[in-house]
C-alpha cells in the first residue's frame, strides 16, 4: 500500500517503520529547504554578471540528484522524490537553471529517456493479461477518473470565470499524464503491488488516454483566436486610424541592449506631444531556459518583490535607458515595460494578447540577422526568426521590422536631429508606412523625403488594382495636403516600367538617411510573381526591403524599418495581401 507521501508500508504491524520513513521525508526536506537552498542562492550571487555557473556546481547538483534518489528509496519512499524536492529549491533562469538544462537537456532527453521507456516498454507484457472482466474493469475505473478529472476542472474553471470552452480545454490538459506517473507504475511493480497484467494495464492507458486528450487539443484549441473583440475598443488597427492629436501606442521588443538606441530615436522623431501622447509598451523578450511556466512580468512587480535574480540585473539596465529617455523626451512619453519569459514560437500569443487588450496600432520587432548582434548564437536568431514569422501572420495590428545597419541614432533630445526616407509603391503596406511618415514629419527636428515610385504598365488594370491606385492617390494627396509649407518635406515623383527599372530607382535614391522606411508587399502585380521569390533570401521583408537590406544602398550604414498592416485588416478592407507570393 502506498500513502499521499510515497511511502511504503512492509507489513500492517509495522507502524512505527512507517512513522520513521514519514519523519526521514520530513527531515529530508528541511534539509533541503534551509541547507541545499541557500547553497544555490550562494552560487547565483558569487557568478559574476554575464558568466557562466562553474561546471563543478553543475556536475555537484546532477550528483547531488543522484544521491537524494539514493537517500528517497533508502528511507523507504520513491526514489523521485529527492529529486524533485531538489529541483523546487533551484533557482529558475540564468545563471543556474538555465546552465543545468543546457548541460544536461540533450543527454537527459536523447540517450536516457528513450532507454528508460524502452524499458517501460520492455516490461509491459500483452500476454498476460488473461482476465479480461479485470482488465475491463480496471479500463473503466480509469476512463472514469479522467472523466471525473475532467468535470471537477471545468467546474472550478467555470467558477473562476473561464468560459466554458476553455474549461474543457483545461480539464483534457491535467488529464494527460507524463513521466512521473510512469515511474509510479514501474516502482509499484518492483514492490510486487501490481501484478504484470495490472502493470501492463496501466502502462497502457498512458499513451491511450495522452493519444485521446491531445488529438481533442490538436482538434479544438486555437490559440490564435480571439474569443469576441476586446472591450477597450476595435481589434483590429494600423497607423492610419489613429488621428494626429490623439494618443499613441507603440510596442517595441527588445533581445539585446544593442537595440535601446535605435529604438528610442525611432520614438522621438515619432513626434511625442501634449496633444498626442504616446504609451510604449517595452517588451525584453527572454527565451524560457530553466523555467517551467511562461511569464509577463511587469517592471513594477519586480520591484516590488524581494527577489532579486541575475535576469532582473539586466532587465533594470534596459528599462532604466527608456526610463532616462522618457524624462529628456521633447514630448510625454510614458513606459511600460514587461519581461516576456517563453518559448520562442510561443511568444506571439502572448504578445498578441497584450496588442488586443490595449489596441495597440504598431509592434516594432528587431530584424534576427543585425550585425550588432554578434554575442547572438545562430539558434536563437533562428528562432528570433520564426517569431518574426509569426508576428507576421497572427498579429492584428500594424509590425515593423527594423534593420540595424546603422550606427545607433542620437540621444541627446537636447540635439535631436534625424532624416528619414520613405518608398512608397503602393498597397496597403505603403500606405502605412507614408502614415508613419506623416507622424514624423510633425517633428520640427526630422527631414522627410518621400519618394513615389509609380510603375507603368501599357495594358488594362484589373478591378483590384484600379481601387488599389485610387487608395494610393487618396493617401498622397491628403498627405501633401497636410505638410503644404513645411520645409522639412522632401517630395520626388519616379516613373519606371518594369522591377529593374524599380531597383535602379531605388539605388539612386540615396542619401544621409538615418532611417529608410517601405512597406513588406506592394499591389503592383510585378512585385508579386512567383518568379521574383527565387531572388529574395528574407521573404519576411519582402522584394523591397530584402533589396535594401542585402545590399550596399547608402553604404550599407542605414537603419530600415518594413512596415505591413494586419493581413486581416487589409482582407476586409478590400486589400488583398492574400496575393502575396512571399510564403513566410
Amino acid at each position: 500500500m502506498v500513502d499521499l507521501y510515497g511511502t511504503r508500508y512492509a507489513t500492517k504491524d509495522n507502524a512505527s517503520h512507517s512513522a520513521l520513513t514519514f519523519l526521514s521525508v520530513v527531515i529530508m526536506a528541511l534539509v533541503i529547504i534551509f541547507a541545499i537552498r541557500p547553497l544555490m542562492v550562494w552560487i547565483v550571487k558569487s557568478t559574476p554578471e554575464g558568466q557562466e555557473v562553474k561546471e563543478v556546481y553543475v556536475v555537484a547538483i546532477l550528483l547531488g540528484a543522484l544521491f537524494l534518489a539514493f537517500v528517497s528509496n533508502a528511507i523507504g519512499c520513491f526514489l523521485i522524490l529527492g529529486p524533485i524536492l531538489l529541483g523546487l529549491v533551484i533557482p529558475d533562469g540564468p545563471p543556474l537553471g538555465a546552465a543545468i538544462v543546457a548541460k544536461s537537456e540533450f543527454f537527459v532527453s536523447e540517450c536516457l529517456l528513450p532507454i528508460f521507456y524502452f524499458r517501460i516498454g520492455f516490461r509491459a507484457d500483452i500476454h498476460s493479461i488473461t482476465d479480461w472482466k479485470s482488465f475491463t474493469t480496471l479500463q473503466a475505473i480509469i476512463v472514469a477518473t479522467y472523466m471525473a478529472k475532467l468535470l471537477a476542472v471545468t467546474v472550478v474553471a467555470l467558477c473562476c470565470k473561464i468560459s466554458l470552452r476553455n474549461s474543457l480545454l483545461l480539464g483534457m490538459m491535467m488529464n494527460i499524464r507524463g513521466i512521473i506517473e510512469v515511474i509510479m507504475f514501474s516502482g509499484w511493480k518492483f514492490t510486487k503491488l501490481l501484478d504484470d497484467q495490472g502493470y501492463t494495464n496501466l502502462v497502457l492507458s498512458v499513451p491511450l488516454g495522452n493519444m485521446i486528450s491531445t488529438s481533442l487539443l490538436h482538434f479544438t484549441y486555437r490559440a490564435h483566436l480571439r474569443l469576441g473583440p476586446s472591450p477597450k475598443g476595435p481589434r483590429i488597427r494600423n497607423i492610419q486610424s489613429v488621428q494626429r492629436n490623439y494618443p499613441f501606442d507603440i510596442l517595441c521588443c527588445i533581445h539585446t541592449e544593442q537595440t535601446i538606441r535605435n529604438l528610442t530615436s525611432i520614438l522621438e522623431a515619432s513626434n511625442p506631444t501634449e496633444e498626442s501622447s504616446f504609451c510604449a509598451y517595452i517588451i525584453q523578450a527572454v527565451e524560457l531556459v530553466g523555467r517551467a511556466i511562461p511569464v509577463l512580468i511587469p517592471s513594477k512587480k519586480k520591484k516590488e518583490g524581494k527577489k532579486c535574480s541575475r535576469l532582473n540585473s539586466l532587465t533594470h539596465q534596459l528599462m532604466q535607458a527608456f526610463k532616462n529617455y522618457s524624462e529628456n523626451s521633447r514630448g510625454p512619453v510614458l513606459i511600460e515595460s514587461f519581461t516576456l519569459i517563453a518559448p520562442y514560437k510561443l511568444m506571439h500569443e502572448t504578445i498578441c494578447r497584450l496588442l488586443d487588450d490595449n489596441h495597440v496600432p504598431i509592434v516594432i520587432l528587431p530584424f534576427h540577422d543585425n550585425p550588432s548582434w554578434h554575442m547572438v548564437c545562430n539558434t536563437v536568431t533562428t528562432s528570433i526568426r520564426q517569431f518574426n514569422k509569426n508576428m507576421l501572420q497572427y498579429s492584428s495590428c500594424t509590425i515593423g521590422i527594423l534593420i540595424e545597419r546603422g550606427l545607433p541614432g542620437p540621444v541627446t533630445m537636447s540635439h535631436f536631429s534625424y532624416n528619414v526616407a520613405a518608398f512608397f509603391i503602393g498597397g496597403p503596406d505603403d500606405r502605412e508606412a507614408l502614415a508613419l511618415a506623416a507622424r514624423v514629419l510633425g517633428n520640427r527636428n526630422v527631414a522627410v523625403t518621400v519618394n513615389r515610385i509609380r510603375i507603368v504598365h501599357q495594358g488594362n488594370h484589373n478591378e483590384d488594382e484600379e481601387n488599389e491606385a485610387r487608395l494610393d492617390d487618396a493617401m498622397v494627396d491628403e498627405f501633401k495636403l497636410s505638410s503644404i509649407g513645411n520645409d522639412c518635406l522632401k517630395c520626388r515623383d519616379i516613373g519606371v516600367e518594369d522591377t529593374i527599372q524599380l531597383t535602379d530607382a531605388i539605388m539612386d535614391s540615396r542619401g544621409d538617411y538615418d532611417l529608410v522606411m517601405v512597406g513588406r508587399r506592394h499591389a503592383d502585380n510585378s512585385l508579386r510573381d512567383e518568379e521574383m521569390s527565387e531572388f529574395v533570401h528574407y521573404a519576411e521583408l519582402g522584394m523591397i526591403g530584402d533589396m535594401l537590406a542585402s545590399s550596399d544602398f547608402c553604404g550599407g550604414m542605414v537603419n530600415f524599418l518594413v512596415l505591413q498592416e494586419s493581413t486581416e485588416l487589409s482582407r476586409n478592407y478590400g486589400s488583398a495581401p492574400g496575393r502575396d507570393f512571399l510564403k513566410i
